[in-house]
């Protein structure tokens, strides 16, 4: 009996579990629990992701295609939040690498890599004719597909022309190097497409900032209304470091050619000019750079007057329609001053005809120039034993036109010719900044010149106005004639620490600056007067009131109890930009310091 009834309950047993699986309908057993049967990694943020060798796998690439195919389509590794195959792995998302499966480049692929095959076995087997017979039907591709997948618009190409202009402007100052694959005609390219993007930014006087600092030149252009910012190494010879792998940035280099003649011939094309441009020969087999495309610069050169004028005009009339639907708004203001500043920019240099010598890097000089209005310019550069000017220069170092001269020799080692201002280079480049021509005697040859301050940083923001800017900035509204009430009342408050009397007191403050004196008899008098104030004080009758904790405000009390309902880890987040905000707050205090012990 016993045993019947072990054998009823287990059976019983089994006859429960049994009714509780389902039937499905299209076949095969389904359980009810949804947890059971689901396969790890199939379903939700996991199955999102798949690692780089799963990609490999998919595409049927090595390493090195893959890489240049992503670069090429815009497609980046993800970081997903739950690495399912190992944090030590590369994920990418299954729709990009979908993407990538109906790519036409893959093909093009496939065939270059038989392509290699055929080729290397030729050259082993030492076939040359028919290597040679086989290399003439290389597979080839073009990337304007991509060009046009990636930038729907022309304004979203604008928006990603920095990176682009800076890898050009990298390569055009490299040599080709056989060991690191840098062919030589990605340089050739890269320099002669810089160039056209540097004149048209000369013809459309589209040039706004520029700063010399130790890594190269900055330039900011205004195109279309948005700001390209791009920088431009020094023309030194180059030394390639190992751990840079130039391949990857062939890759981006390959694709930016492609980008950036879609944007020259645009740009060009809304200029009513011919693309690409036309080039002198002799100039560019001189490395005469942008000055070798010579007829475009002479029509520049000629053009800028009229188109300058022409632009004032505009100009004005846009201000005082501005002015007149606006009225006196903090908007139109704004609008009056923009343009007013870019008017300035377009005529800096205007009328003047200046000479390089051979010491004074002729590049950026050269475009700036051009940049600010200068019809010609006349370099020394290139000149063979016995000339004075190089190859392609509008006059020689002897011209009687010449206004300025640009040297970066010290005093005496060059002739002085009367008639001409001798000046630094970094007087070209603080000129353009401010929109107007800065006194020649602090940049004079053998003199230390004024800081050179970078026109991208907002000095205000940072909390700490240098006295050079301050300097500029004033010398900058009296040269326009629009001094501001409030600069005038702020001048007034500091008890007249910045000169009010024009441009001869603003000469007196850049001599007292160059000599390093820091205008000591105002500070003596501002000592005095300090003094005089202390002793007419009765310290004894001051009685020293008991310090009361200041009661928090009803914003500080809000703000403390938004931050006490934040998670832990917004909090933290908080916590490291306040630290960030205090630490730049003790670097301006101890700037302003320091600028206080200088002056004293």
């Amino acid at each position: 009996f016993c045993v019947r009834y072990c054998a009823f309950v287990q059976f019983d047993s089994m006859a429960k579990r049994k009714s509780k699986v389902k039937r499905n309908p299209k076949g095969g057993v389904k359980k009810g629990d949804k947890i059971h049967g689901q396969k790890k990694g199939k379903k939700g943020e996991a199955a999102a992701y798949i690692t780089r060798a799963q990609a490999l796998a998919k595409l049927q690439l090595p390493l090195a295609d893959f890489r240049k195919l992503c670069i090429l389509k815009g497609i980046y590794p993800r970081d997903p939040k739950k690495k399912a195959q190992g944090n030590d792995k590369t994920y990418y998302h299954h729709k990009d690498i979908a993407f990538l499966r109906h790519e036409p480049l893959l093909n093009k692929f496939f065939e270059l890599k038989t392509f290699m095959k055929k080729f290397k076995r030729l050259m082993g087997r030492r076939e040359i004719k028919s290597a040679r017979r086989l290399e003439e039907r290389k597979p080839k591709y073009t990337l304007h597909h991509l060009v046009r997948e990636r930038y729907p618009s022309f304004d979203d190409a604008i928006r990603d022309l920095d990176d682009a202009v800076s890898m050009l402007a990298l390569f055009q100052s490299l040599s080709a190097d056989q060991a690191r694959d840098i062919p030589v005609d990605a340089i050739t390219e890269a320099t002669q497409l810089y160039q056209e993007f540097q004149l048209y930014v000369i013809r459309a006087q589209a040039l706004r900032k520029v700063f010399a600092s130790i890594k190269g030149y900055y330039f900011q252009a205004e195109i279309g209304g948005q700001s390209v910012t791009w920088l431009a190494p020094h023309q030194f010879a180059q030394d390639l470091p190992a751990e840079v792998d130039f391949r990857v940035m062939l890759t981006f280099l390959e694709f930016y050619r492609a980008m950036v003649k879609f944007v020259n011939f645009r740009l060009y094309s809304d200029l009513g000019l011919a693309y690409p441009p036309r080039r002198d020969v002799k100039l560019d087999s001189s490395s005469a750079d942008v000055a070798a495309l010579e007829v475009e610069m002479r029509e520049a050169g000629k053009a800028q007057q009229l188109q300058s004028e022409q632009t004032e005009k505009d100009n004005a009339d846009v201000a005082t329609g501005v002015l007149a639907d606006f009225g006196d708004q903090s908007e139109a203001v704004a609008m009056q001053q923009k343009l007013a500043e870019s008017n300035r920019m377009k005529t800096t240099f205007r009328g003047l005809r200046v000479f390089v010598n051979r010491e004074v890097p002729l590049r950026p000089l050269y475009f700036v120039l051009l940049c600010g209005g200068v019809a010609e310019v006349g370099w020394e550069r290139g000149a063979s034993a016995g000339e004075s000017a190089g190859l392609g220069s509008a006059f020689p170092v002897d011209g009687e036109a010449i206004t300025h001269q640009i040297v970066d020799r010290p005093v005496g080692s060059f002739d002085v010719r009367p008639g001409r201002e001798y000046v630094q280079p970094q007087w070209i480049f603080d000129s353009f900044n401010i929109g107007c021509q800065l006194p020649i005697a602090p940049y004079a040859p053998g003199r230390t010149q004024p800081p050179h301050l970078s026109p991208f940083v907002d000095d205000k923001v940072e909390g700490y106005i240098p006295r050079q800017r301050e300097v500029l900035d004033r010398f900058a509204e009296e040269v326009s004639g629009k001094i501001r009430a409030d600069t005038a009342e702020d001048a007034k408050a500091e008890g007249g620490s910045l000169a009010t009397g024009g441009l001869h007191q603003f000469g007196e403050e850049l001599r007292a600056e160059s000599e390093g004196l820091w205008h000591s008899e105002y500070q003596k008098k501002r000592e005095d007067v300090a003094a005089a104030k202390m002793v007419t004080e009765d310290v004894g009758e001051v009685e020293m009131e008991e310090v009361k904790p200041q009661r928090p405000s009803e914003a500080e009390e809000e703000r403390l109890r938004a931050k006490a309902l934040m998670p832990k880890k917004h909090k933290r987040l908080l916590q490291r930009i306040e630290n960030a905000e205090a630490r730049k707050k003790e670097a301006t205090t101890r700037l302003k310091k320091k600028a206080q012990a200088n002056a004293s």
